[in-house]
């Protein structure tokens, strides 16, 4: 009986000691995050509707939680320094709830939202301002909390055309060349485009440009007749708007024809004579 007894002693000093090594783990372990932001993604893309911005929202019940919600707020930076302004957008500052109302009135639930957002302007830089709120028996609100997501900058990626300067100089033939500076200001090649210059007779010359590289310019030259003293001349580039670019604002340019500077006089020479010598 003596041999037995220590038997369960020791078993029991066994099982105690195993409790015990758990209950250490479960402290050393700490708990899950209530409210926690993840899956971060910032797409950045040529084409506007390919960009996007997207977090995942996981959230966790307090004690005493009947229902969970979340709002996402998108916001948006459009110059360095400046203020972040709030995003319109579909379920973009509402409250959303899980599909199945009774999540979060268990201990272990969780539930993970995603939020994309799609067809972003640029050049701007994003965050998202994600709430988390936790409601309790008859409507009771237990307790809010706010994540800020890391910041998504979007570069505008397309190109920009845009009309310089335009020069008109007299040709010996009676005629005037016009050259016209057009640029890309964008990060993207464009090309083939037309060049179209209006403002001399009732058909405006046009000309193509073949290919003109990002943060580049080009001189387009015209010869055509003179134009008249005090008249507009306009240069378009791209008229038909077959380059895809993100300012079309931009695209034309309108200047008077100059003024000819007066010719100066030919210079005159004179004689002049003094009476010859008597002898």
């Amino acid at each position: 009986m003596t041999r037995v007894r220590h038997l369960m002693a020791a078993g029991a000093a066994c099982a105690l000691l195993a409790m015990l090594g758990a209950a250490l783990a479960n402290a050393a372990t700490p708990a899950p995050p209530r409210d926690q932001l993840g899956s971060f993604v910032c797409q950045k893309a040529l084409d506007p509707p390919a960009r996007a911005v997207s977090v995942q929202a996981t959230m966790r019940p307090l004690t005493g939680t009947m229902s969970m919600q979340v709002r996402f707020d998108l916001m948006r930076q459009t110059e360095p320094g400046a203020g972040f302004t709030l995003v319109r957008g579909r379920l973009l500052g509402s409250w959303i709830s899980p599909q199945n109302p009774t999540l979060g009135q268990q201990p272990g639930d969780v539930w993970n939202v995603n939020h994309p957002v799609v067809d972003l302007p640029a050049p701007a830089t994003y965050r998202f301002r994600v709430t988390f709120r936790w409601t309790g028996a008859h409507g009771q609100r237990l307790s809010t909390a706010t994540q800020t997501s890391p910041d998504c900058y979007q570069p505008e990626l397309r190109a920009d055309l845009l009309v310089r300067s335009l020069t008109v100089s007299p040709l010996s033939s009676g005629g005037d060349a016009y050259v016209a500076v057009v640029a890309n200001r964008g990060k993207t090649g464009a090309g083939p485009f037309q060049v179209a210059l209006a403002g001399i007779g009732a058909t405006p010359q046009t000309a193509t440009v073949a290919s003109l590289g990002p943060r580049a310019s080009i001189g387009q030259r015209f010869v055509a007749p003179a134009c008249t003293a005090g008249s507009n001349l306009t240069v378009t580039v791209d008229p038909a708007h077959t380059v895809d670019e993100y300012d079309f604002a931009n695209n034309a340019l309108t200047v008077a024809c100059p003024t000819p500077a007066p010719s100066s006089p030919a210079p005159s020479s004179s004689a002049s004579s003094s009476p010859a010598p008597s002898g």
